[in-house]
Formats: C-alpha cells, sequence, structure tokens
C-alpha cells in the first residue's frame, strides 16, 4: 500500500472528520460547538480573563473572537464586563450555565482525546504530539 505524504490534506482530513464528529457530540451534550468549548474551558481555568487574552489562547482574531463571545454570551454562557479604567477593554466571566456546559462537555473532549490515542503506542503519542507541535510553532511564527 502506498503512503499517502500529502500531509496538507491528511491533516485537513483528520481535522475535519473529527471536529465534525466532536462538534455534534458536544451538541448533543451541552449545546455547544468545539470551538465555544474550548472558550469555556480556558475560561473554567481563567475565568475573568481579558478578551484579548482569550483570544490569543485560542489563537482567534479579533473579529472571530467577538463573534465567539457574541454567541456565548447569546446562549447566556457567558457575561462580558467592561473595565473602569478602559472601557474599551473586556474582561469574560462564566455564567453557571456557562460552567456546567464546560463541565458537562469535558467528558466528551476527554473521550475524543482518547479515541485519537486508541491503538497507538505510548512512544507514537509523543512522537504525535511533538510533531504536532513542531508544525503549530513553524506556522505560528
Amino acid at each position: 500500500m502506498k503512503i499517502d505524504k500529502r500531509f496538507i490534506f491528511l491533516i485537513g482530513q483528520a481535522r475535519n472528520r473529527l471536529f465534525s464528529r466532536l462538534d455534534q457530540a458536544l451538541l448533543n451534550t451541552g449545546g455547544i460547538t468545539a470551538v465555544q468549548s474550548g472558550a469555556l474551558y480556558y475560561l473554567l481555568e481563567n475565568d475573568g480573563c481579558m478578551l484579548s487574552e482569550l483570544s490569543r489562547a485560542l489563537m482567534l482574531d479579533k473579529s472571530a473572537i467577538t463573534g465567539l463571545v457574541d454567541r456565548l454570551e447569546d446562549k447566556g454562557l457567558v457575561k462580558r464586563h467592561t473595565i473602569p479604567s478602559d472601557r474599551r477593554a473586556m474582561t469574560i466571566y462564566l455564567t453557571g450555565e456557562g460552567r456546567a456546559a464546560a463541565k458537562k462537555c469535558l467528558s466528551v473532549t476527554r473521550e475524543y482525546n482518547g479515541a485519537i490515542k486508541e491503538g497507538l503506542s505510548r512512544d507514537e503519542v509523543e512522537t504525535f504530539s511533538r510533531i504536532l507541535q513542531k508544525i503549530i510553532k513553524r506556522f505560528s511564527e
């Protein structure tokens, strides 16, 4: 069998298939998408962070993060607060519903992360992780 070395194609296919299934599972469980869950998970550990910090953590530009937070706020999962000393700066807080949705969806995300690792040795998982991190770093500079 010939090994396909079209990495951009393969990474794209893997991402599309994974996120399509993950989105559906998360929507069924907590009514949120994978990207939305990423924001909620970040806020579980960094509640009250600046909007710019959330943007950097999720690697989303200003317009994308604004839309994401708009959708989460419309669902009642987060609240924005302006900083009195700089009215342009915003902090983001989880609501009780947001915290509950994040915790409910964490098990789904863990399940999918486990499925990715299934059948791989510890060395293969570590190698795969290092390769993905190198790709991310190479294209982040």
